[in-house]
């Protein structure tokens, strides 16, 4: 099995931006040094939900700081960029960090986000179809032409080109709407399971559909292990596991109860969304099941990890602790998982931090 972290930097009232955005980045050298293969970031604005707005700067970051861990991001939200800008930046990370980037793109769903850089998001499915387009093309073709609905340049020189060739591993982000994985599948490209899919719990489910659509298209797929997002905490006891999350573990329900919607005030639901009715509903009723969760001793992670591979699932990625649990805590969560739980689903040794 593969095993990442997952950062968006929740910005918690007991942390300045400066301490959470500091305490991430010694988390992911602690990762780095222990072994983990991947750290995965994703792009949010205009809340307390993440502050990863600039991603490239953050991910550079990474990168500068870190040797062998692979840089994923999950994701950029393309439509709220010009694409040609997104592959630029992606070159220039890729090259950086020795080709480490695994680039994960999606479409979005925060409508204020969508408001406050000023794109429509009825757009927004349109403009992320074009995109991956338009990145592949930027990567691979020495001189760039394209013509799309939002997209118009001629013989431009896109530079500089990634370090990975053909070009970076690039991800796309599904959700529940079966058009998405369709997408994907169509497209020859992993998907990542998170936010509400993961969610829900129904990850294994959307694994299926993306092989069986894989199938139809023709493509490839069993040497490919898509990650997956769940919520991890380790400690020494069940105890202390279960009283770290209370009053931690809803943080981001509870803002995204208000802001993590793409429906209008009026009701209004946009062109693509139309499975986003009940989301909220779905996100408190998982918190109340615990679906997607990793939370306990290292044998019991280690056993409810066991059942997340039985159901097909090799690739885990996700949040260790919690918005607001002191940095020490989630230190030593990480590490727990990585001397304890980790080597018991693959060969290699885990590496000491020095």
């Amino acid at each position: 099995m593969k095993f990442g972290l997952f950062y968006i930097v929740q910005w918690h009232e007991n942390r300045t931006q400066q301490q959470a955005l500091q305490e991430a980045l010694e988390q992911i050298e602690l990762a780095d040094r222990l072994g983990m293969d991947g750290v995965w970031l994703g792009e949010h604005h205009f809340s307390r939900h993440g502050l990863l707005s600039a991603l490239s700067t953050f991910a550079g970051h990474v990168a500068a700081r870190t040797k062998r861990i692979r840089i994923g991001t999950a994701v950029v939200v393309t439509p709220l960029h010009n694409p040609i800008l997104v592959a630029e930046e992606a070159g220039m990370l890729d090259i950086l960090s020795g080709g480490r980037l695994d680039l994960g793109v999606g479409s979005g769903y925060q409508r204020q986000e969508f408001d406050g850089l000023g794109v429509d998001i009825e757009e927004s499915r349109e403009r992320f179809r074009e995109s991956v387009d338009v990145i592949r093309k930027a990567w691979t073709e020495e001189r760039l032409t394209f013509h799309g609905k939002y997209t118009h340049v001629d013989d431009l020189e896109v530079m500089p080109k990634p370090l990975q060739m053909p070009h970076p591993p690039l991800y796309i982000a599904v959700s529940t709407t079966p058009s998405s994985i369709e997408f994907a599948a169509s497209q020859a490209l992993p998907i990542i399971l998170g936010g509400p899919t993961a969610t829900m719990g129904t990850s294994p489910q959307a694994l299926k559909t993306w092989r069986e659509q894989m199938e139809r298209f023709g493509h490839p797929h069993a040497h490919i292990d898509p990650p997956v997002a769940m919520d991890i905490h380790v400690a020494p006891t069940v105890e202390e596991a279960e009283e770290d999350a209370v009053g931690r573990a809803d943080f981001s329900a509870k803002i995204l109860a208000k802001i993590g919607s793409p429906i209008a005030a009026d009701g209004t639901v946009p062109k693509g969304y139309e499975n986003w009715a009940n989301r909220q509903k779905d996100r408190d009723l998982a918190i109340e099941s615990r679906s997607r969760t990793l939370r306990g001793t290292p044998e019991v992670v280690a056993e409810r990890l066991e059942q997340v591979r039985e159901q097909g699932i090799n690739h885990v990625f996700g949040f260790f602790g919690f918005p607001g649990l002191p940095h020490e805590k989630i230190l030593r969560s990480i590490e727990m998982f990585a001397k304890e739980v980790m080597p018991k689903f693959r060969e290699e040794p885990v590496r000491t931090p020095g």
